[in-house]
């Protein structure tokens, strides 16, 4: 095989990476509609399905959406950004939202499994990073110094790791305390959006988020994009002062929606990229 057509092999797995991005929220949109229909009712949050017949998409969604996330690669600031929004999606699935009011429903066995099965995942989920963290600073692949090039991208950088230090001091004190992991679920959800933030502010065509043009000649989109999110979160708890019971499952498909339009920005910005060849008229 080539060299030119393991470029081109490597593209197209790029533009799947990026479809499955757009596609893989559609399993649990389905599942969610039809489950609504059948049952006439829609519950008040999207990890409210944890325990119910939707539980294996619901997981699989968000934890192959953060897979993916980890996987793609850009710049420092946005890669390092999405590396984080994977981390926190998969902790989105694997500690649903009041699982306190689960297990007090439960029997005393059961709540012992299901908090033993929550603290194997997490413990799982925190080695496996480790051990990716050291195979990109063994490969030379990533560098904290590459996320330090401005004033601006050094204070958000920064600031995601202290985000990120605090969260997995959270993981750690509530599976030694292994009761109903509280704070956790809403944490992570947080810590997606905002992560998603920072990967999204670095294609404004700011040299001081990415030195290279990532805009695709329409910054304003990502602007746009910026607001609609923090309004997300500003609107969760206008619809939760309200008493509105479907507040959280609301925005949370708000915010799925936005995130999805991003990838479509990107998808179709990078559909044709040339590669590198191809730019050297090779």
């Amino acid at each position: 095989m080539s060299s030119k057509d393991e470029i081109l092999y490597g593209r197209d797995t790029l533009r799947y990476v990026r479809l499955a991005l757009l596609v893989v929220p559609l399993l649990l949109m389905v599942a969610i509609v039809i489950y609504g229909l059948l049952n006439g009712k829609v519950e008040d949050s999207i990890s409210s399905y944890y325990l119910g017949p939707s539980r294996d998409l619901f997981v699989a969604m968000l934890v192959s959406t953060g897979v993916l996330l980890v996987v793609y690669k850009g710049a420092p600031l946005e890669d390092y950004a999405l590396n984080l929004a994977g981390f926190y999606a998969i902790f989105v699935a694997l500690v649903p939202t009041r699982l306190g009011q689960t297990l007090s429903s439960l029997t005393s066995s059961a709540q012992i499994q299901l908090i033993r099965s929550v603290q194997i995942s997490i413990v799982a989920v925190l080695v496996v990073s480790a051990v990716f963290v050291w195979l990109e600073w063994k490969t030379k692949k990533w560098t904290p110094r590459a996320l330090h090039t401005s004033k601006l991208s050094t204070i958000l950088s920064l600031s995601s790791t202290v985000a990120l230090v605090a969260f997995i001091g959270l993981l750690f004190w509530r599976s030694i305390e292994g009761t109903d992991f509280a704070g956790v679920h809403y944490a992570a959800a947080l810590l997606l959006i905002l992560s998603m933030g920072v990967a999204i502010a670095s294609h404004l065509g700011r040299e001081d988020l990415c030195e290279v043009d990532t805009s695709g000649g329409r910054p304003i989109h990502y602007a746009v994009l910026l607001i609609l999110m923090a309004l997300g979160i500003i609107g969760w708890f206008v619809l939760n002062a309200l008493g509105i019971a479907q507040a959280l499952f609301i925005v949370e498909w708000y915010e799925i929606g936005l995130f999805s339009y991003f990838w479509y920005l990107e998808s179709r910005r990078l559909w044709e990229a040339p590669t590198p060849r191809e730019k050297l008229g090779d």
